[in-house]
Order: structure tokens, then C-alpha cells, then sequence
């Protein structure tokens, strides 16, 4: 006989699946089965216990990428193999396989992790038989957002695609002393099949001592860089992405890098000021930029602490990915710190491999907003509620008593900072009497209570008791605390969602302005529950017209 919570699980879906039908809506019904099918499968290997014998393969060209993914394997307790071709019979436990493309033999899908590394600007890899082999594979890391996008257009299911920005290693062969600098300017990569990259090249030799490296690999290629005192970078296709595992193992090695400007370069924020660039395809700059580089050196303190920030994102970033999986516990993201500014009191929750809500997000992202790229665990409102959990953690490590959170689903107002300084300002006219400022109540608890009515600078402020949203909220150092003690393990999302969650508080002091602050983009889907937002907006209308209605007649009065 099935337990009580079964059934209700069930029951649930089965209406899901009926109000699917009922839209019309049978690509997301069918992508919300693929997604629960899939969840089934991450639950039973989870049951088994993680891989702890992993096989890297990698070509000579990704040697640099198969060792930060060693290294951070190594560092979790397990053993790791690197290997440039593929062993008998696949004896290791999991694989994580780089350019899958480039090996004539690959493991089989269900214990072959693949890490794409090509570049979508260039459609010649994207062959129907490679997009085979990754939507076959256990999952597929991806490296560059651009290709996630591209990923998206060609149908691939966002849970499957797990975004991997390629990192660095700030200790790397550290042990070994620094060989003398013989070389100005080094190039190394693949020169002879790109007539743009050869005649760049051509014009930087007229004004430096330039070496060029290709084919060289290892060891042998690690001795060419450090050998360097600037590594020149140079896009193979016009409007490229950025070489960033290039970029990435030049800092590691301590060596700064003057590169092209290219359209994703903001997307790693890490490496900035390490790496100089200048306009594509302008040789006039690219001349000016390396003679200042050779001039005036970047400190070697700006290298080595750039490779300290790539090599903690991608800690988190693959450990992100390991929790996804259910390879590691939950708790060990929050544990090791999140990638994040010490001092960020603004931040954003998307997710990366979501990528259209994530470019709408970009399009109207509000001043000094970092973007927290948020924990990814099955069911989606668990991951959600671990976001929250690590990010009130970080906040609360780092002595930030009041935080802002915003979703990438949020619609802003074009006077949301100004609303937004009255906000802050009232907050601090009522310090210590508030929990939670909440932009928006999705749906108002039939308990909820009007506390407090107060005109403030021309906005109309309510205190109440109850509330449902976590579109765009203000945290208190409580709310934080409250936020920090959530309990992953408790799977009920009938109580344990982390605005249910909040809502469940006694003597929750909730803030809201009428009208609400902020609305609730419409044309993106829900990443927790597969859901079209319109859905959610008679619920914020209805919320919005009964706080008005209970507002009646409560002006200025304390309760």
C-alpha cells in the first residue's frame, strides 16, 4: 500500500499533466516527464554512492583543462587518471571525456560525463552524429554561455546541459622555479590554418621578438609559456569567443595575456585585470596594447590573483555540478565559500543553463547586482531553497546585515532605483521591527494579517505577517539566519519551498509597498515547477487587490 505522501505526489502530478492537456501545452508536458524521468535516474545512481575512480580523457590540446578537472576530483577524496586515449574495456568508475569528438572510442553513455569545447560560431563540430553523442552521455558540461544558448536552439533539455566555465589554478607547477624570460611575445596554438591569425602574427614580428609555438604540448609547452613575459591571443574565426582555457593556464603559470576583445569576455569577470584587450581585428591596437604590456608590466600580484578567483569559480562550478549529479552532499557548496564579492549586499539568482531568462535578466540588470549562478539539485525547489540557504551564509560569514535577492524572473520598474532609495531609507527608519522587505506576494496566505499602514515619502508601506515570493526581497540579519537553518533533507513542496518555508515563521514581520514594487516576467517559464509565469499572475493580482482591500481604513495604525 502506498504511503499518504506518495499518493499526494501523485495526485499532483496527475493534475499537472491534466492542466498540460488542457493548454494545449504538449512540449512541456513531454520536456516535465523527460525531467522526472531523468530525475529517477540521478535518484537511483545517487542511491549507489558516487564514482570514486575517474578517467579523464583529453586530448594534447586540453591537457591544462583534464588537470583542474583532476586536481578538483583529487581534492573531493577520489582517485582521478588523466589519459590521452581511451583504456580497455573502460574499467573506472565515470569519465569525464574533453572533446568527445576527437576520440574515435568513447565510454558509454551512462558513465561518460562529456565537456564540450567547441565553439558555436563555427557550426563544422555540430555534426548530427557529436550532437548525438552528447545528448546521449550522462550529462554535458559546457563551457562557454554562447554555447548553451546555441545548445538551447537545437533543442537540448537545460537539465542535462551543466555550464562549466573553464577555470585556473593559482599553484600550478608553482614547485618548479621560474625559467628566464627569452621571449617578448609568445603565440601558441594552431597558426597555419587561419590566414587571419597568420597575418596578425605577421604584423606583430615587425615590431617584436615574437615566438610562435604549434604542436608542442605538456611539459614542453608549460616551459614556452613561463618562458614568456606577455602571451598574445588571437581569435581563429572573426567574432570568436574568448581562448579562455588559453587565458586561463597563461595565469595559472603566472603570465599575463594580451587578447582580442571578444563578445563574450564579460562572462568572465575573474580575469580582469590580467588580461588586456583591444578591439578585434584592429592591428593598430593590438601593437599599442602589447608595447604597454611589454612597457608597463602588469604586477605579478594582479596575475596570481586573478588565477585565485578563476580557481575558486571553478571549485564551485564543478562542485556545483557535482551536487546536481548527487555525487556530493548538498551542504558542501555553502561550506566552501560561493564565488561571489565579500561586500555584495545586490545579488541576482539564475541560473546560467537557463539561458533566455538569463539574457533577459542581463538586458535590464540593475546597478551593482552581482549574479549568483544558482545550486542546481532535483527537485528544482530544492536547489532553489539551497541557493538561498548558501547565499544567506555567505552573507552572514561576511557581516552583511541586510541583503537584497533578486530572481532573473523579476520585472523591474524603469523607477526602481529611485523606489528602491525610499525602500532602504524606510528600512532604516524601522530597524530592528522588520524581517523580510518582499517586492511582490505571489499568492497571500488566507492568515495573513495587516500589522502596520504608514506613508512614507509618498509610498504606502504595509507590515504583515505572512508572505509568498522570493521574486525580489530584502533580507534582515534574522531573515539570514532563518534563511541559513533551512533543511534540505525536509522534501515536502506542500511546506518546505523556501518562501513556504519563511512563511511558516511565527511573528514574521514582512514589509510590502502597495502597489508591489516589482512585477513578474510573463514570457519566461518557471525553472522550479516547468510552469509558464502567466499562470502566476491572477494569483499577484488577487494578492495585490486583497492587501488594498484589508489596507482600507488602517492608515498609520500599529498592531
Amino acid at each position: 500500500m502506498m504511503q499518504a505522501g506518495k499518493v499526494g505526489i501523485v495526485a499532483r502530478r496527475v493534475r499537472n499533466a491534466w492542466g498540460y492537456i488542457a493548454r494545449g501545452d504538449f512540449n512541456g508536458l513531454r520536456k516535465r516527464l523527460h525531467s522526472i524521468q531523468a530525475n529517477r535516474v540521478l535518484q537511483s545512481r545517487a542511491l549507489s554512492g558516487p564514482p570514486k575512480w575517474w578517467g579523464v580523457m583529453a586530448t594534447p590540446h586540453t591537457l591544462f583543462v583534464a588537470h583542474l578537472v583532476a586536481v578538483r576530483l583529487r581534492a573531493l577524496g577520489w582517485k582521478a587518471d588523466i589519459m590521452t586515449s581511451a583504456p580497455h574495456g573502460f574499467p573506472h568508475d565515470m569519465y569525464v571525456v574533453i572533446c568527445p569528438q576527437m576520440f574515435k572510442k568513447v565510454p558509454p553513455g551512462e558513465k561518460r560525463i562529456v565537456y564540450q569545447m567547441e565553439q558555436s560560431v563555427s557550426s563544422r563540430w555540430f555534426t548530427e552524429a557529436y550532437l548525438n553523442t552528447l545528448n546521449n552521455s550522462l550529462a554535458v558540461l559546457e563551457y562557454a554561455l554562447v554555447n548553451v544558448e546555441f545548445m538551447s536552439s537545437k533543442g537540448a533539455e537545460y537539465q542535462h546541459i551543466h555550464y562549466l566555465p573553464v577555470g585556473a589554478d593559482s599553484v600550478y607547477m608553482r614547485h618548479i622555479p621560474l625559467p628566464e624570460k627569452t621571449c617578448d611575445v609568445l603565440f601558441y596554438g594552431d597558426a597555419k590554418s587561419s590566414p587571419r591569425r597568420r597575418e596578425m602574427l605577421g604584423i606583430l614580428r615587425k615590431n617584436f621578438n615574437v615566438r610562435v609555438c604549434s604542436e608542442i604540448f605538456g611539459s614542453d609547452m608549460v616551459e614556452e609559456i613561463r618562458r614568456a613575459r606577455v602571451v598574445i591571443n588571437l581569435h581563429y574565426y572573426e567574432n570568436a569567443l574568448l581562448e579562455i582555457p588559453r587565458i586561463q593556464e597563461c595565469l595559472s603559470l603566472g603570465v599575463p595575456v594580451v587578447s582580442e576583445a571578444a563578445q563574450d569576455q564579460a562572462d568572465y569577470p575573474e580575469i580582469a585585470g590580467a588580461v588586456t584587450f583591444f578591439e578585434e581585428g584592429n592591428t593598430h591596437a593590438m601593437i599599442c596594447a602589447v608595447r604597454d604590456a611589454l612597457e608597463r608590466p602588469v604586477e605579478p600580484d594582479d596575475v596570481f590573483h586573478a588565477a585565485v578567483r578563476g580557481s575558486e569559480r571553478f571549485g564551485f562550478m564543478f562542485d556545483r555540478f557535482l551536487v546536481a549529479m548527487g555525487f556530493l552532499p548538498a551542504g558542501k557548496l555553502a561550506d566552501d565559500g560561493l564565488p561571489l564579492p565579500h561586500d555584495a549586499t545586490r545579488i541576482a539568482l539564475s541560473m546560467p543553463e537557463t539561458i533566455f531568462r538569463r539574457r533577459i535578466f542581463e538586458a535590464n540588470r540593475p546597478l551593482n547586482c552581482s549574479v549568483f549562478d544558482g545550486v542546481r539539485l532535483r527537485p528544482g525547489w530544492v536547489g532553489c531553497g539551497l541557493s538561498y540557504a548558501s547565499l544567506a551564509r555567505h552573507a552572514l560569514k561576511h557581516g552583511i546585515s541586510r541583503l537584497t535577492i533578486l530572481e532573473d524572473d523579476v520585472l523591474l520598474p524603469e523607477d526602481f532605483e529611485d523606489k528602491m532609495c525610499i525602500v532602504q531609507a524606510y528600512l532604516d527608519s524601522r530597524e530592528g521591527e522588520w524581517d523580510v522587505f518582499a517586492g511582490i506576494i505571489a499568492d497571500l496566505h488566507k492568515d495573513a494579517r495587516i500589522l502596520e499602514i504608514e506613508i512614507f515619502q509618498g509610498i504606502r508601506f504595509a507590515t504583515i505577517n505572512k508572505m509568498t515570493s522570493t521574486v525580489c526581497n530584502i533580507y534582515s540579519a534574522n531573515a539570514l539566519q532563518i534563511l541559513a537553518a533551512w533543511d534540505s533533507d525536509h522534501r515536502d513542496d506542500q511546506t518546505n519551498t523556501i518562501d513556504k518555508y519563511l512563511e511558516r515563521q511565527a511573528s514574521l514581520r514582512v514589509i510590502v509597498v502597495l502597489p508591489f514594487l516589482v512585477g513578474h516576467r510573463e514570457e519566461v517559464h518557471s525553472t522550479l515547477w516547468g510552469i509558464q509565469n502567466t499562470q502566476y499572475s491572477e494569483m499577484i493580482s488577487a494578492s495585490e487587490q486583497a492587501l488594498q482591500v484589508m489596507s482600507l481604513g488602517c492608515t498609520d495604525i500599529r498592531k
